[in-house]
């Protein structure tokens, strides 16, 4: 097909200099490219009327002739007729006009028919919608399949049809010498069919209905085009029908469109992140390549038959071996309880089956049978359906027979990366029936309770109390052992390589027979192996491509995503795999490294047990230091593929040194050259370009790499920003934004890794600018950062969170239990913490800054972020309390000896800070246990080490410079280490700090930076003044306004003129030449007050007439308590009165500003009214 143009303008209204010349310059561009010109399409507003026949026309000034003459002569007018006059495109008021056009060059103007010009709600615009179809000669996309609109599930009509057909039809009309299975299938049929019926009968009767009112209007305004009383009085009628039917049709659209934002409001971001992923779903692919021939299929048939052949292939068995399957089983050493066994088959009941259904996402794609979860529960909670429901859930658990609509699903395509033609880069996700997924859900709540039992702690995924960061942690630590092992350990460091593998389609791979066994020999019971194999492998599945779906594809493989439970099972599927390494005798494992050389260790450490493999769900990451325990990796892996249909793909896998440089040992040499010339495998090492992830958390080796990834991730946070910013929403909705959908994918990195400082202070300018785009004067930007609750935005600061999150790991190690991350990674941060930093307790360097010196951790190292985080806490909070438990004496003598000495000013301090010496040493380097007084005593100078040192402290002591800290004051002699009388010590304003909740750390943590600047503007505003504005629905016109003027940054001229603006000559306001300040702008000016004392004369009871000063200061202060609504048949809020009023001031004052428009008071009451009329009738929905 051949391209098509499309040229959209929008002219300047207020000056035709401007706008003649842009139509000069689209001139002079068209002219340099004529080849484009015959299918080019030239539409949107020109702010000029071409009708010649107009007397609006000839009266025109500067008409900008070269123009007209240049469409006259290369382009039709796709809408007017020649010589007549044209149709109005342009309403304001009173006010017709033609201002809208749409034109086509030759070639475009012949595919062209059905024009129409038709009027949209002037609540949505002043224009008419100019509308011309384009046929293109081919067709891309079929009609796809059928879903219900899940909002008729709340429209009580309809679901008083439904309950009473569906009664009705199981009473009378259902055959019951059928199946359960049967009779629900017939029950769901008939539930699309009554909904069918009703959705077409509405839809016809509000279509011809649309149609009478526009060629009624267009009558009106024809017959009465010279006489606009008449027309304004016959018109408003019309067009208000027009626009209650429009609006239906609108949230139809957005619903098939997937945008749920205006209706959840702009406090809800999540639902863009949907609407992005529904709009990838249902891009178009355009060209695929055939999987046989390799020719390009341009075709709908030829892709059809592309992907039927593709996933033909794809879920069609492989033969397995039966002895690697046995192979496989014998690692599998856990099995579930009897009793818990018989709890996963136990019938499910009614109420489960309700809460089910009830308990579901709203917006989910239904299977092929079109039935949503909201209609889904219309039917369960049918009494009519209430024993079929029952038998058809426990007939599937217990005997594995379903429905047939459960055993029919629908693939639809989501892009990955890479060649978009072929059909391996993409994700297939399967749209199963809404009750088969409730079932599902059911038994997977079921399998959860188990799984953690069974599977090991080297599998992270979809489990409960596991997390991604937690692997990608505990690969930070292995990394940065390496390297300082090899850099300050030499003598005694060992290579190893990871080894990342990439499972090919691991999902759509996996062997019924390989996983139902896997199944038993967990001890599953047979009846739940029978219907989990039942259900998943015998299946028709269609593929959606481009709305057209292909034939039937027998399933016989493969775990379709998209289901609840299809992550456990796959868990269950690869665990014997990931036990097969971990019991290797061959494969060692990577065991941590000493940092020191032993002549330079004073505590023993036991190493941790070796680490051999993490895994999330097919993510699989192994380490080896030998060819050799490759090979037997090899062989593990060839064993589980015979097993399973498991599939490497090698040359998708990446292999790299753990050190991050080059392999400069034998062993390390052999590894890696078996990986890359046997095996394929990438090899990623320092002296690489870019940078490789593992589970989304980048890895470099140098700063080169480093740079790198930090430029790709400025450059994806900026198109995110260019990709939001042309949302309409408020400055709360875009803070929204930019926590939940931009800076998201910064809160998992963050997490793990450390981005250097101008990093952050640039990603932060960027997330201001977009908060701020388009207004001016901008707001304070710390003040941004502040809670919602006390005038701020609620924008989350960068660095507070990346400190907050670490807590999550601060946590654990400070309160020494392992419950609360995976217990590989909480050994790997003990034992790494002692190891490098010599210590007895891992908690000593978390608590003691001093306890860190001269530590083997260089740069960026696993606890940077750790110990800034708590740095930072403690600095603001320090031990200075009472102690209820003071700390036992052997605990004190471990400590660095400055910890426990108080000095009076600094200049004492630096005396003995300053000195290396001093600053390494420890408590019991002076001090020992006086066992008559059971308290810390100086040593004797013959028993030290460093004798003058014991001279100083002991003279700053005796001379009153230096004094012990309150808490070396003790009498417990217990004989071992116990930090947390220290740990219990760190309180926030009488709160325990690690009881504490993630928002009032970072609540906390920007306390501590001072970012609490800018609150002098609110500190009349109580917390729930702020929330209560926070939660009013009203436009993000007049928030951004209202929120601006109690910011004091209102852009009144005063306020411009003060920054020197070019265009500002002055600050007098335009309508009576007073000072405009935001007071005058929004309500003193007397036009502006006669439309406050007209609102308030027509809806308040009181006060009936407004005082300047007194409105103004309920507006900055967020109090409206003092004014009362007469009328109760209008239903709406004050809060929605004042909000109106200032929009429309706002609204008209912009465009007198940029339009010219004349700003004319009863205008804009007479807006105001029909506004507020408008949020009564629609109850407060915007």
């Amino acid at each position: 097909m051949p391209p098509i143009y499309i040229l959209n303008i929008y002219a300047h209204s207020d000056d035709y200099r401007a706008r003649n010349h842009l139509f000069d310059q689209i001139i002079s561009l068209l002219n340099s490219m004529p080849e484009i010109i015959p299918s080019l399409i030239i539409a949107g507003d020109m702010n000029c009327c071409f009708d010649s026949t107009s007397q609006r026309y000839n009266r025109q000034t500067g008409k900008p002739k070269s123009f007209i003459e240049f469409l006259n002569t290369h382009f039709s007018d796709c809408l007017n007729q020649p010589n007549l006059p044209h149709d109005y495109t342009f309403r304001r008021g009173s006010s017709l006009s033609t201002l809208d056009y749409m034109f086509a060059g030759r070639d475009a103007f012949f595919k062209m028919s059905d024009g129409d010009i038709t009027f949209l709600s002037q609540e949505w615009t002043d224009h008419a919608l100019l509308t011309k179809t384009y046929t293109t000669g081919m067709t891309n996309c079929g009609k796809g399949v059928w879903r219900a609109n899940p909002f008729l599930a709340k429209n009580p009509i309809y679901v008083n049809k439904l309950n009473t057909a569906i009664s009705n039809y199981v009473e009378t009309k259902l055959d019951p010498n059928l199946s359960a299975q049967e009779k629900w299938d017939l029950i769901k049929k008939k539930t699309k069919q009554v909904t069918q019926n009703f959705s077409r009968t509405h839809c016809s009767w509000r279509k011809a209905k649309i149609k009478k009112l526009q060629s009624e209007r267009n009558n009106l305004l024809r017959r009465y085009r010279d006489d606009s009383v008449c027309l304004n009085l016959l018109l408003s009628p019309v067009e208000k029908e027009l626009s209650q039917l429009q609006q239906e049709i609108v949230d139809v659209q957005r619903l098939r469109a997937g945008q749920r934002w205006h209706e959840k409001s702009e406090k809800s971001p999540g639902y863009i992140k949907q609407t992005l992923a529904e709009k990838a779903s249902k891009r178009t692919i355009s060209s695929l390549k055939h999987p046989t021939s390799g020719e390009q299929c341009l075709e709908t048939s030829t892709k059809l038959d592309a992907a039927k052949v593709f996933y033909q292939d794809l879920y069609t068995e492989e033969e397995i071996d039966l002895n690697c399957v046995e192979r496989m089983l014998q690692y599998i050493d856990k099995t579930i309880p009897a009793e818990d066994s018989q709890d996963i088959i136990e019938d499910i009941p009614y109420e489960d089956i309700i809460q089910g259904s009830r308990r579901t996402p709203n917006g989910s794609s239904p299977g092929l049978d079109g039935i949503c979860y909201e209609i889904l529960h219309l039917l369960v909670i049918n009494p009519s359906c209430e024993a079929i429901i029952l038998q058809v859930f426990n007939d599937a658990l217990s005997l594995g027979k379903f429905p047939k609509s459960w055993q029919e699903s629908c693939i639809v395509l989501l892009p990955k990366k890479g060649d978009m033609t072929d059909l391996g880069n993409y994700r297939p996700i399967t749209l199963i029936a809404s009750d088969c997924k409730v079932f599902t859900r059911l038994l997977n709540s079921r399998v959860i309770e188990v799984a953690s039992d069974l599977i090991g702690p080297h599998q992270s995924g979809f489990l409960r109390g596991r997390y991604i960061g937690d692997h990608g942690m505990s690969l930070k630590v292995i990394v940065d052992n390496a390297r300082e092992a090899r850099w300050n350990n030499s003598g005694e460091f060992v290579e190893y390589a990871g080894i990342m593998l990439d499972n090919a389609k691991a999902y759509d791979r996996v062997h019924p027979q390989y996983l139902s066994k896997v199944l038993v020999k967990f001890g599953f019971p047979k009846q739940f192996v029978q219907c989990i194999c039942k259900l998943f492998f015998d299946n028709s599945i269609y593929v959606n491509v481009n709305g057209f779906l292909t034939d039937p594809i027998e399933q016989r493989r493969g775990i379709r995503q998209g289901d609840s439970i299809s992550p456990m099972l796959f868990n269950l599927a690869i665990e014997p795999f990931l036990l097969s390494v971990t019991k290797s005798t061959t494969i060692s494992g990577y065991s941590l490294q000493h940092v020191k050389p032993i002549s330079k260790r004073t505590n023993s450490w036991v190493a941790p047990p070796p680490l051999k493999v993490l895994a999330y769900a097919d993510d699989v990451l192994t380490f080896v230091k030998s060819r050799a325990e490759l090979l037997d990796l090899e062989e593990r892996l060839r064993t589980y593929n015979k097993a399973s249909n498991s599939k490497i793909n090698y040359d998708k896998s990446v292999a790299f040194p753990l050190h991050g440089g080059r392999m400069t040992s034998q062993t390390g040499g052999l590894i890696q050259d078996h990986a890359t010339n046997n095996l394929k495998i990438k090899w990623y090492d320092s002296t690489s370009t870019g940078f490789i992830k593992y589970l989304g958390y980048p890895i470099w080796f140098c700063n080169q790499q480093r740079d790198v990834y930090i430029a790709k991730l400025l450059g994806d946070i900026t198109t995110a920003v260019e990709r939001f910013a042309a949302r309409q929403v408020s400055l709360y909705g875009r803070a929204n934004i930019a926590n939940t959908m931009i800076l998201s994918k910064l809160w998992h990195v963050i997490r793990i890794v450390s981005l250097p400082k101008d990093t952050v202070k640039k990603i932060t300018s960027i997330i201001y600018q977009f908060v701020m785009s388009g207004l001016y004067p901008p707001l304070k930007g710390n003040s941004l950062f502040l809670p919602r609750y006390q005038g701020g935005l609620g924008l989350i600061d960068i660095m507070a969170q990346q400190k907050v999150l670490q807590f999550r790991y601060l946590n654990a190690l400070l309160t020494e239990n392992s419950n609360n991350i995976p217990g590989l990674t909480y050994r790997l941060l003990v034992d790494y913490l002692k190891m490098s930093h010599d210590s007895p307790s891992h908690i000593i360097p978390i608590l003691f800054q001093t306890a860190r010196y001269k530590n083997q951790l260089r740069g960026f190292h696993p606890y940077h972020m750790m110990f800034e985080a708590i740095d930072t806490y403690m600095k603001h909070s320090p031990f200075s309390l009472a102690w209820s438990v003071k700390p036992n004496v052997m605990t004190l003598l471990s400590l660095p000896v400055l910890e426990i000495l108080d000095f009076v000013n600094e200049e004492v301090a630096m005396g003995y800070t300053s000195r290396d010496s001093i600053r390494e040493s420890k408590v019991h380097d002076f001090f020992h246990v006086n066992q008559e007084t059971s308290t810390l005593q100086i040593k004797p100078r013959s028993e030290c080490k460093r004798p003058n040192i014991r001279n100083q402290i002991e003279r700053g002591l005796l001379c009153g410079n230096i004094r012990l800290e309150s808490f070396a004051d003790t009498r417990n002699m217990e004989a071992h280490l116990d930090l947390q009388p220290f740990v219990a010590m760190l309180n926030y304003q009488d709160r325990p700090m690690l009881q504490m909740s993630n928002k009032y750390l970072r609540s906390i943590m920007l306390d501590i930076h001072n970012l609490d600047v800018g609150r002098k503007f609110n500190h009349t505003i109580s917390k729930v003044q702020w929330k209560h504005f926070y939660h009013q629905n009203m436009h993000h016109s007049v928030r951004n306004v209202w929120y601006r003027m109690i910011h004091k940054q209102c852009p009144s001229k005063s306020a411009l003129f003060v920054r020197r603006l070019r265009n500002v000559e002055d600050d007098k306001c335009t309508l009576c030449n007073d000072t405009e300040d935001a007071k005058h702008l929004m309500v003193s000016c007397p036009h502006k007050n006669d439309i406050w004392s007209n609102i308030f004369e027509q809806f308040l009871g009181y006060p009936k007439v407004a005082n300047p000063q007194q409105v103004y200061q309920s507006i900055v202060n967020l109090n409206l308590k003092q004014y009362f609504i007469y009328n109760l048949d209008i239903k709406i809020t004050i809060f929605d009165l004042f909000a109106a009023t200032i929009r429309m001031i706002w609204r008209f004052h912009l465009l007198q500003t940029f339009e010219g428009v004349p700003f004319d008071t009863n205008n804009v009451t007479n807006k105001i009214s029909a506004e507020v009329m408008r949020l009564s009738d629609l109850k407060h929905q915007y």
